[in-house]
């Protein structure tokens, strides 16, 4: 099954990738920055800060960034899978903590890789109309 919902929040949200993918330039936390590389999205106006929520066959996903999204997709297509060791380099908090090492074993299979890389594609277009703006 696979299932799609982009919500909006009230305060800019954090999901287990943000830290992996944005880097604060301005701050030490991901709560005390303004500015990051990439840029995070701004809120949409009174509506807040879109997250797209995706399952697919049973694997939750949540994505507060178009390059969350693309990071995931980037990762997961890979073939081999990389090592979280390998991935977790560039930060400095260990591989255990990487979102990768947080996927659960059956996301980590070929089958469901190509599943959820050929949904989240067909569904990023409509994550982007609201998440593409940089906040």
């Amino acid at each position: 099954m696979k299932f799609y919902q982009i919500t909006y929040w009230k305060t800019p949200p954090i999901s287990v990738m943000t830290y992996w993918v944005h880097t604060p330039l301005d701050g030490q936390s991901l709560n005390t920055a303004t500015v990051f590389d990439p840029p995070r999205p701004g809120p949409v106006p009174g509506e807040g800060w879109p997250v797209l929520m995706v399952e697919i066959d049973g694997v939750e996903l949540v994505f507060t960034s178009l390059a969350e999204l693309d990071t995931y997709v980037d990762v997961m297509s890979r073939q081999p899978l990389p090592t979280t060791l390998a991935l977790s380099r560039e930060r400095p908090i260990g591989p255990n903590k990487h979102w990768l090492s947080r996927m659960p074993k059956k996301a980590k299979s070929t089958k469901h890789r190509e599943k959820a890389i050929k949904y989240l594609n067909e569904i990023r277009p409509a994550f982007a109309a609201v998440a593409q703006r940089p906040g």
